[in-house]
């Protein structure tokens, strides 16, 4: 299982949800180019399909042939493309609080632009995690800061998530998908996860409450990734 992080944030934003994913799976993550342990690798103008093949070479390092891939966020619009465009790595896909593009998809409200584009994990917190799970795990808002990215990076990732459009192709998307969306978030809107799962055929949909976050703070998320890779084995 390859799981695909947000924009300009580290692995370790998954780490919460790891211990309940690795009794049964391989479980794979890394930093996009530019994050963490990650180099900027040669200069281009970064689109979703470059960090697309990218997680293609990670599979390819890891010596999986094929893998159930997870993606959050942005990590989710990646992984759009890794299913369009190299299928028969894809065991299964799950997209999570994703969208098939800003330009024709739902929009989120202003306050939420400007709270993702500062940056400041305190202002962000709110948007990703209910008021007793911060409680409940202090360190929480650590994982959405961007100490460890690059200011180049930053940029790059916000022009490959932001360009990103897949609402004409995802209809050619034919591996097992669910998409999974915060019925609360503001960040990514569930009107987009809804309209992505109408789109691909036979996708699965789960709307559970939360927010942008909603895979870390409910475990039932986690539950329903593990059922649905374990119907379609690598």
């Amino acid at each position: 299982m390859l799981l695909i992080p947000g924009q300009a944030v580290s692995r370790r934003t998954w780490d919460i949800l790891l211990p309940r994913l690795a009794d049964g799976f391989r479980v794979i993550t890394y930093d996009h180019r530019g994050i963490g342990a990650s180099t900027m690798g040669a200069p281009a103008d970064w689109t979703t399909r470059m960090l697309a093949a990218d997680a293609v070479a990670v599979l390819d390092a890891a010596g999986a042939r094929s893998a159930h891939i997870v993606g959050h966020s942005m990590g989710g619009r990646v992984a759009q493309w890794l299913a369009l465009e190299r299928p028969e790595r894809v065991a299964s896909l799950t997209l999570i609080s994703a969208t098939g593009g800003d330009a024709r998809g739902t929009a989120r409200p202003a306050a939420a632009t400007r709270a993702l584009a500062g940056g400041d994990p305190d202002v962000l917190g709110p948007y990703f995690f209910g008021a007793a799970f911060r409680a409940q795990h202090p360190d929480v808002l650590g994982l959405l800061a961007r100490g460890d990215t690059r200011l180049r990076a930053r940029r790059g990732h916000y022009q490959a998530s932001s360009s990103h459009d897949t609402w004409d192709e995802l209809d050619r998307i034919c591996v097992p998908t669910l998409v999974v969306h915060g019925a609360d978030d503001a960040i990514t809107p569930a009107a987009n996860g809804r309209a992505m799962a109408d789109r691909i055929r036979g996708a699965e949909y789960l709307e559970v409450p939360g927010g942008h976050g909603v895979h870390l703070e409910d475990p039932t998320v986690a539950a329903a990734l593990r059922a649905f890779a374990s119907r379609h084995p690598a």
